[in-house]
């Protein structure tokens, strides 16, 4: 009669260190490869991009998209408060405006190269215009970023935000979770 073989039972004990050891550092690896070059992660502590995303949540940003498309208004970003300082806070904000056009708000409204856009659909009632109370001309790489909650929101209209360049901008934001089992994705 033919003796059975197991494979476990042929290896020693530090053939299955080694391969434990290895394919730890594979799953090590493969962990700071995504979180590092294709995801971001963020905890969103205001309350600027509620309803949107919950204030005191994890959001989630793909880095990649961006390296196949060019960010799209309405598009929600994450990115870096200073353009100088890459350990700058990073904060999530709604593109509003892209490179190359004219934003003004005049009373609450968004015009876009002199037309209005409609924004009821992503931000409630804007109250305060800011530095947007005038024509601001966007450069090639120049977003205009905004809460979906303007009235709690600092973003493209504070001068300590403004303008925010495409060097800054992380990724675009999919989703967010309050907790593990607290889900959303991002719209």
């Amino acid at each position: 009669m033919k003796k059975k073989m197991y494979l476990h039972e042929d290896r020693s004990v530090g053939a299955k260190i080694v391969e434990f050891a290895v394919e730890a550092a594979v799953i090590v690896s493969l962990g700071l490869f995504l979180t590092t070059f294709l995801f971001s992660n963020t905890e969103n502590a205001s309350k600027a991009m509620e309803p949107t995303i919950r204030q005191e949540s994890v959001v989630f940003s793909n880095r990649f998209t961006y390296a196949l498309s060019k960010p799209k208004r309405f598009d929600v970003v994450s990115f870096y408060r200073s353009a100088d300082d890459p350990e700058s806070d990073v904060l999530v904000r709604r593109i509003i405006a892209l490179p190359g056009e004219t934003i003004r708000l005049f009373r609450g409204l968004v015009f876009i190269d002199g037309e209005q856009l409609d924004v009821s659909a992503y931000l409630s009632e804007i109250t305060s215009d800011g530095i947007a109370e005038n024509e601001i001309r966007l450069n090639q790489d120049e977003y205009f970023l905004m809460g979906d909650m303007p009235a709690n929101s600092e973003d493209s209209r504070s001068s300590t935000i403004g303008i925010v360049t495409r060097k800054q901008i992380i990724g675009k934001a999919w989703m967010y979770a309050t907790n593990l089992t607290d889900i959303h994705f991002i719209r």
